[in-house]
């Protein structure tokens, strides 16, 4: 099945704050071009992994946002941070986040938590227009992809990207070997 690249500028396939970064970055002067539109596929389709077979998309093009809680200490309250991998891969949480981080926890945020405080759906996470201040990485590789598929905010679509506008996005981390190769 062939996916159609479509204008993401209504942003009636985005969530708010993934469409309010894509604008803010084109403002700010990021070539446009760097944005290639959206997508569109069923609500049951979203993960990844049905996702990618389904549309022949390779897992190497596509990413996947974490949304983790943080602790600086064992008895700190949680902060939240994320982390982007292409989908051949799973973030590196214990290992390389932790240690980049210099934190003494990691887990996988509680989706309720992470859905209220990004204002994004579950299965539908972008790492673009996650809240400022929250630390984003990003493994490395993500820059070198011309055609990245990843979350819109929404389940019923993907944005894609040129991977290289993660360089354009203040505050981003960029991390070597973020993420693991799947089992």
């Amino acid at each position: 099945m062939t996916l159609e690249i479509l204008d993401w500028h209504d942003g009636d396939l985005l969530a708010k704050p993934v469409f309010d970064k894509l604008n803010a970055l084109v403002a700010a002067g990021v070539p446009e071009s760097k944005i290639l539109g959206v997508t569109i596929n069923t609500d049951e389709e979203s993960d990844t992994d049905l996702w990618c077979p389904k549309y022949g998309i390779p897992f190497e093009i596509t990413g996947n946002v974490v949304v983790v809680h943080t602790h600086k200490t064992r008895k700190a309250p949680p902060e939240f941070a994320a982390a982007f991998v292409t989908a051949d891969t799973r973030a590196d949480l214990n290992g390389v986040v932790k240690h980049t981080l210099e934190v003494s926890k990691v887990s996988f945020a509680p989706i309720d938590a992470a859905v209220e405080a990004t204002g994004m759906e579950s299965g539908g996470m972008s790492p673009i227009g996650l809240p400022d201040g929250w630390p984003l990485l990003v493994d490395q590789h993500i820059l070198s992809i011309p055609k990245l598929y990843l979350g819109s905010g929404i389940r019923p679509s993907k944005l894609v990207v040129d991977g290289s506008i993660f360089a354009d996005i203040p505050g981003v981390h960029f991390v070597s070997a973020l993420g693991k190769p799947r089992a």
